[in-house]
């Protein structure tokens, strides 16, 4: 009798070994359940947009090559004031705070090209550059949100964005992650490519 019964559960058994799992995944997928673990911190920009980093000038002095290397861009309509100073203070102890991959990444302070004088007074270590105002407008502001900080790639792709006020650990982690995903070699011929041209 035992034997009789143990065989017609089987198929059923069999069924909710493959069933059940699958159905858990559908329904995390479909509800769009993310593990915390693997969340982002700021706004990934999807499709992530080129934004030629390759093109913006020096405000002071020349721009370097950007080129190969990640970059935390805040964006500046008018002259730095206080919560200015202050979020570019924060940037830069997130930059720090990389440790070993901090030659990998520049802070920028963007301007637009309107403006003449620089909204930053020079700092070493701290890059004031500036772009068409179009693109300093599209980076301040997006949604109507005043935006604090972006990150972008090595390739000149805006990645991610951060609104006010600005989260400087979630960007530190976002950072970190990104780094430790992307291969020091890609950013090294990306930087001979721009050299080359």
């Amino acid at each position: 009798m035992i034997d009789r019964l143990k065989g017609r559960w089987q198929p059923f058994a069999l069924l909710a070994v493959f069933i059940l799992p699958t159905a858990a995944a559908m329904i995390m997928v479909f509800s769009d359940w993310r593990p915390e673990s693997f969340t982002n911190n700021g706004d990934l920009v999807q499709p992530a947009e080129q934004i030629n980093p390759g093109q913006w000038q020096g405000v002071v002095e020349a721009a370097p090559i950007l080129a190969g290397d990640w970059l935390i861009v805040t964006p500046q309509r008018e002259s730095c004031g206080e919560a200015c100073r202050e979020r570019v203070d924060r940037l830069n102890r997130v930059q720090i705070a990389l440790d070993r991959d901090i030659e990998r990444v520049r802070l920028v302070v963007l301007q637009p090209e309107s403006l003449e004088a620089p909204v930053f007074e020079p700092v070493p270590g701290i890059l004031n550059l500036s772009a068409a105002d179009a693109v300093v407008d599209r980076l301040a502001v997006h949604n109507g949100e005043p935006m604090a900080a972006h990150i972008v790639d090595y390739r000149g792709y805006h990645v991610m964005r951060y609104p006010r006020p600005l989260d400087a650990s979630g960007l530190l982690d976002d950072l970190e992650n990104l780094l430790s995903l992307a291969k020091e070699e890609a950013e090294r011929r990306a930087l001979e490519e721009a050299v080359n041209e």
